[in-house]
This record gives C-alpha cells, structure tokens and sequence, in this order.
C-alpha cells in the first residue's frame, strides 16, 4: 500500500474528525530524502520515515511522534533504520535546540525501532514494554533499557507522555502514547488511517483481542482529538471507529 504523508490543503477531509483542533495538512519539513515532518501543534510533530525493501512491501511510510517542552524531546517510535534515526536526531537538535532525552517504540517492528541502536547510542534513554524487550531478544534485536509492565509515564520538560498497553492487537505488544496536555492520542499501528481498507499485517498480532484492544483505547480517552495512525494521516477519534470496521470486514 502506498502511503501518503502530507499534502497541502484548505480543509481536512477525514471522515470523523469532527475536532477543530485536528490539525490541517501543511508544507511538510524534509529532514532527509526518508524522513518528512508536519507539525501537530505548538511543540508536537509528526515524523514519516520511509523504507523500500521487502520487509516493508515496497517504499512505506512509517510514522511517529517528535514532542518536545524546553529543550527536552521525547520520540515515540524510532525511524526504520539507524541512518534515518540520526537525521532525526540532528535536525531535532539543530531546528529546534532540544535534546532528545527519551524514546519509546510501539511495538517490536522495524517501522518502530529500526533505529533504537542510533537512539541509545547517542544517550536517550530507551522505554519498552516487558513483551516488546522479550520479543527484541527473541529476535536479536537492540533492546529497549527501561522496562514497564503496563503503563510507563515520561516526563520532559514540563510535559508529561502516558505509554499504556491495553492488549493486543496489530501485535501482542502494541502501545499507545497518549499527551494529555495536547489532547493527542498515538495509535500506532493499532489505530488504521482513514483510507485504509485492511489491517495490513497481523502475523504477529491476535484478530479475537483486536476489537477488544479498540473499544479499550477508545474509552481509556474519551478526550482524545487528534488520534495518529502507525502509517496515513492523522485524524480524529473516528480512525479508531474505523479500525473497528476492518475488524469486522476481517471476521468475514
């Protein structure tokens, strides 16, 4: 599937973001030939990276989270590869005088912490949940340093992000980053865009607990208004009603 990052327009066309908050698509920041950003609100972006190869079928979007209070900037998610990673790093340090002090993968997949060894090496430190950390080793993969069993909450600057696992779904691991203080919610690769029309790949995740997981987010933030999938545009709450109709579609 070919995914788009942003594009410029007037009005936001998204089927259930109901919110004037969700944030419309502007000129994005091109950090590398990989890596695009597009800003959320004031001290929050979106972050694609992309990568062509196999493991990814063909040149994919993958998106996460740069937020940042002061000069202290958490990432949720990391870039594909460690290359990426360090563009990342750079322009955060360079464009916005912040240092990167933490980061947090959404599950155990290249397209969220392909670049984890980038990340620790330059000092941040890593936060994984205990199922994440033990597929990592499983795989002989980097290793996130900080574990949690449930939820995990980041403090930078004078921000706050809440790292929860409400079960599973995309995979047995996935999390979703929610920033209270800004109303957004990221969904990760649990949450599907809008122009989605399948779950894409499910091979390491449960199809019974899917839904489960979904009607779990969607009551844990009840305030959300800006909710960010793993891959597509942003939108609002109703990318997670969306998600629970490729649920059923898939039951079929």
């Amino acid at each position: 599937m070919r995914y788009r990052f942003i594009v410029p327009v007037l009005v936001l066309a998204l089927a259930g973001c109901q919110s004037s908050r969700v944030a419309p698509k502007g000129e994005s920041i091109h950090v590398s030939d990989d890596v695009a950003l597009g800003r959320l609100v004031p001290g929050v972006w979106v972050y694609t990276s992309y990568f062509d190869g196999p493991e990814a079928g063909g040149r994919t979007g993958a998106n996460g989270l740069v937020v940042v209070s002061g000069r202290e900037a958490v990432l949720i998610n990391l870039p594909w590869t460690d290359e990426q990673t360090a563009a990342l790093f750079d322009w955060i340090e360079g464009k916005l005088s912040a240092t990167v002090k933490a980061v947090v993968p959404t599950h155990f997949h290249q397209d969220c912490m392909g670049g984890l060894a980038e990340a620790q090496r330059r000092g941040a430190v890593s936060y994984g949940l205990d199922k994440t950390i033990a597929l990592a080793q499983r795989d002989h993969l980097p290793v996130p340093q900080s574990p949690f069993g449930f939820r995990t909450a980041i403090r930078y600057g004078t921000s706050i992000v809440l790292v929860t696992y409400h079960g599973s779904g995309h995979t047995t691991d996935n999390v979703v980053a929610w920033l209270p203080k800004q109303r957004i919610l990221f969904g990760g690769c649990l949450v599907k865009s809008q122009d989605a029309t399948s779950l894409g790949n499910t091979s390491d995740g449960d199809l019974r607990a899917f839904p489960v997981t979904l009607r779990s987010v969607k009551a844990a933030y009840p305030n959300a208004e800006i909710v960010v999938p793993g891959h597509g545009d942003w939108g609002g709450p109703g990318l997670i009603d969306h998600t629970l109709k490729l649920c059923k579609k898939s039951d079929q």
